[in-house]
């Protein structure tokens, strides 16, 4: 089984960048998500697209989804945008964004890029019921992948999280999986039953969120379960 790894890339200049796409695709990375919301504004989205032949994911995200954007909320969204006129290959747009399905809209009508749309509870994993509310919530919107990140505050709540995404994997590409120490085992376990990819780090102190492993960590535990 070929696990896909999501290299998430938080680097704030165009050199450190470029430094980081490389680590990524030595350590077989088979995505890479760029986080615009930490990267220099001057920077241009055609520059990093050239980078690397690897899919590029456009993230924004908002503070309170576990992001570090803190401009206007025109400017984020419009900076999504940039990204598809770009090239890039897939935008995450949070469930919550305001006028969200005018921005789909727009999206879809100018281009063929893959939506991901995400949910991240930064406390706690919600109950199964719960989580299927926001699954069917992403669906309606006509998500091509649905994310739902949750906290796990026990080791019970990967349980959860890796149920669901069993069951929903089968419907539409998802992801699923829970932040934080007591989360890792479903960061590893989540493409096993079903999960579209998982995300790492490119190295230890680049985490963009609690839990997260490195690509070079997560790729050595696949090779040495050998699934």
């Amino acid at each position: 089984m070929n696990v896909n790894i999501c290299a998430s890339i938080n680097a704030k200049t165009y050199r450190e960048l470029r430094l980081m796409v490389k680590k990524a695709e030595e350590a077989g990375a088979n995505l890479i998500e760029i986080r615009m919301d930490y990267l220099d504004k001057c920077l241009d989205l055609g520059e990093i697209r050239a980078i690397t032949t690897l899919p590029l994911i456009g993230t924004n995200r908002l503070a309170q989804e576990g992001g570090v954007f803190k401009g206007r909320e025109e400017e984020r969204i419009n900076r999504l945008f940039d990204a598809v006129s770009k090239g890039f290959n897939l935008i995450d747009l949070e469930l919550e964004t305001k006028n969200i399905k005018k921005i789909i809209k727009r999206i879809r009508k100018e281009s063929d890029v893959k939506l991901i749309i995400s949910h991240h509870n930064l406390r706690l994993t919600p109950s199964l019921l719960d989580i299927n509310k926001i699954f069917h919530k992403e669906m309606h919107l006509d998500a091509d992948i649905c994310k739902i990140i949750t906290t796990a505050e026990k080791i019970e709540d990967n349980l959860t999280s890796l149920q669901f995404v069993s069951q929903a994997s089968k419907i539409k590409e998802t992801i699923c999986f829970c932040m934080g120490k007591q989360g890792i085992l479903s960061r590893l376990l989540a493409p096993f039953f079903g999960g579209f990819f998982t995300y790492a780090s490119i190295e230890r102190g680049k985490e963009v969120a609690p839990g997260q492993m490195t690509v070079v960590e997560t790729r050595r535990f696949y090779e040495m379960i050998k699934i």
